[in-house]
């Protein structure tokens, strides 16, 4: 028989399969559309064809969420896992960025999915998913004592030379003597992100790589819910039955397994020490950051720590889950409550909410609010039972200047020293951080920053207040004071103030004292501001705001942004939680408000029933600002003072 007859008689090994994640206390619609769009269809799908195998990611925030919600899934599921159908991952259990978090929170993760996964399949994963392909140098051994036999990476990653049938096989990775075994993975997608079924990127991938006998395509679950909808046919179930009728007429051609099985029959063929990988939308969103750097050769920065860098709502985030890992890691005492706030902590983790992926990342109000409340929740489970009200200063934002943290039975309080800023406010009754509010027009978050306009506006001639100085005051043990001195040219006239700004702390509430000093030899007029970006839950209709006036209250519809004069405070309730957040003033002050909406990236209409320009509310921007007038070498004073009522 001649030789070319025989090899082309040769089956090709394919692994077909899908991972999928989401945000820990993202909404139920986002679970929900996904659901339909993918998980679903492809395991029904996959059902109705016995010879196809396939292999499944889940991470550790979906299971719960379907077993109260779709339990005939996870029924399902079980089944196929145990006839061998489908092949479960392992990995992260809330789906974390290895670099960012410790090889202990690693390993603990991937314990606790290894272990849900054999109490509810019986069978312990062999394989494991790396969220966004994230790897770190100690990957094989948090893997391999977790029992993991082999892990995925971008095939683009395996540099062999063109031509060479080493180029789809499996590489091995070492550390500590614990050996991990790589698979070469192919994305099932598009050069815009957009799910290609299965058999179209096989295809592709034959021609591109001749040589090449075994392939493994992956598909992110989040591409496939929407996908369907750019095919033309009718439901996501009609994509997927084609994709699987597909293997299956060709099924003397294309052998598909499950990795397990691809790992008994296929050894490494080399070991190569990876110092960091991504998977290329990853690194795409990290290249604005590491661009802007002073150095030539990027390849020795980690992107991904950089990265959180470049976001405030990022960088807020990861300063607090490591001053709050700090806090545990000190804790001495009963270790199952230690066990409970590292849970809680790990849910914080949770790899979407350091960048703005393809969900929305960040950016999605409920993963943000959910992932603060994990933390507060942390704290207060370690908290002694007669916890005492205190102020101490650390370097959260490793900047090198110190921020002040003040912590009470009622709320905690962040300073942020570069604009003696309020960048967290934490309710602790209710696990709410209110200072986590997102403007995407200014980029801006956080609480009081101070600004300049002209005299009657909000928007002319701003002058931002920045590079606060921070006055440690031993004598004050409740007190923050920051001083700036500044000088401006505005209208001809040259502006010199000397601005102190005093927070004043008290266990149920904060006082913020203003005192500004005319340097110059004439009179100055302006309007003094200060800024905050504040949210209380993801839904704008479980928020009242109230306009304060002579003991008199106002309820105000901030659909629209609104402007009003003469305020002595205004207050913003939580109606889901029954708490509100009163900001007062000892002088009358002008305000300016308005609601922040951003596009949904991801939302199926046809899945949904919902509109296609479907918007996440991310906050209320809140603009107060005094009209002053102060003489030459004169001073004013007026303060602001911050509750939180149940």
């Amino acid at each position: 028989m001649p030789e070319e007859y025989i090899s082309s008689m040769q089956s090709f090994k394919v692994v077909i399969g899908m991972y999928n994640h989401l945000p820990y206390n993202a909404s139920g619609a986002l679970y929900e559309q996904t659901y339909q769009g993918a998980w679903r269809p492809f395991l029904s799908g996959l059902y109705k064809f016995l010879s196809i195998k396939s292999v499944i990611y889940f991470s550790g925030a979906i299971f719960p969420w379907l077993e109260e919600n779709h339990p005939e899934y996870m029924y399902l599921l079980v089944e196929m896992v145990r006839r061998g159908q489908v092949e479960l991952l392992g990995g992260g259990l809330y789906n974390p960025l290895s670099p960012l978090i410790s090889t202990q929170d690693m390993t603990g993760q991937v314990e606790s999915l290894s272990a849900f996964i054999r109490k509810t399949t019986g069978k312990r994963p062999s394989g494991a998913w790396l969220y966004e392909y994230s790897w770190s140098s100690s990957i094989p051994s948090i893997l391999q004592n977790s029992k993991i036999q082999y892990t995925f990476l971008p095939a683009e990653y395996f540099s062999y030379e063109q031509g060479s049938r080493e180029f789809c096989m499996p590489i091995a990775s070492e550390d500590h003597r614990k050996v991990i075994t790589i698979f070469p993975t192919f994305e099932s997608s598009d050069s815009e992100n957009g799910f290609v079924p299965y058999e179209n990127t096989l295809l592709d991938l034959q021609e591109s790589y001749p040589e090449c006998k075994t392939f493994i395509i992956m598909a992110d679950g989040n591409e496939i819910s929407t996908s369907w909808e750019k095919s033309g046919l009718e439901s996501p179930d009609v994509l997927f039955e084609r994709t699987f009728a597909w293997f299956q007429k060709n099924c003397l051609e294309y052998d598909t397994l499950t990795p397990i099985q691809l790992h008994k029959t296929t050894k490494p063929t080399r070991i190569i020490y990876f110092s960091q990988c991504y998977s290329q939308r990853f690194k795409d969103y990290c290249k604005k950051t590491i661009n802007r750097l002073p150095t030539k050769n990027q390849g020795y920065i980690q992107i991904s720590k950089q990265s959180v860098l470049d976001h405030l709502l990022v960088h807020n985030l990861y300063q607090k889950l490591n001053y709050v890992s700090t806090m545990i890691a000190l804790f001495r005492g009963d270790k199952s409550r230690k066990k409970a706030s590292i849970d809680d902590v790990w849910k914080a983790q949770c790899g979407d909410l350091f960048w703005i992926g393809p969900t929305g990342g960040i950016l999605v109000p409920e993963a943000r609010l959910g992932a603060f409340s994990s933390l507060i929740e942390a704290e207060k489970t370690i908290r002694q039972s007669r916890f005492h009200s205190y102020l101490s200063f650390d370097d959260l934002n490793y900047d090198g200047l110190k921020e002040a943290i003040f912590q009470s039975s009622v709320y905690n309080c962040y300073l942020q020293s570069e604009f003696a800023s309020v960048s967290e406010f934490d309710s602790i009754k209710t696990e709410t951080n209110y200072a986590c509010g997102w403007n995407d027009d200014q980029c801006s978050t956080g609480c009081f920053k101070d600004y300049i306009s002209t005299e009657g506006s909000f928007e002319s001639n701003i002058i931002a207040i920045e590079h606060w100085n921070m006055v440690e005051n031993p004598k004050e043990e409740s007190s923050v004071l920051f001083r700036r001195e500044f000088s401006n040219r505005s209208y001809g006239h040259f502006l010199t103030l000397v601005c102190r700004k005093t927070y004043r702390f008290r266990n149920d509430f904060f006082s913020i004292d203003y005192e500004l000093s005319n340097k110059n030899t004439e009179a100055c007029q302006f309007r003094f501001c200060t800024k905050s970006e504040i949210i209380a839950t993801p839904v704008f209709e479980d928020h009242r705001i109230e306009l304060l006036h002579h003991r008199e209250s106002k309820t105000l519809d901030l659909k629209s942004q609104l402007s009003f004069e003469m305020v002595d405070g205004i207050g913003l309730s939580n109606l889901r939680k029954a708490e509100r957040v009163l900001i007062r003033s000892d002088s009358p002050f002008s305000l300016f408000a308005k609601s922040n909406f951003l596009q949904k990236p991801t939302v199926s209409p046809q899945v949904l029933n919902v509109p296609s320009d479907f918007l996440m509310f991310e906050g209320f921007s809140i603009n107060i600002g005094w009209d002053l007038s102060i003489p030459p070498e004169g001073t004013v004073f007026f303060s602001l003072s911050v509750h939180l009522e149940h």
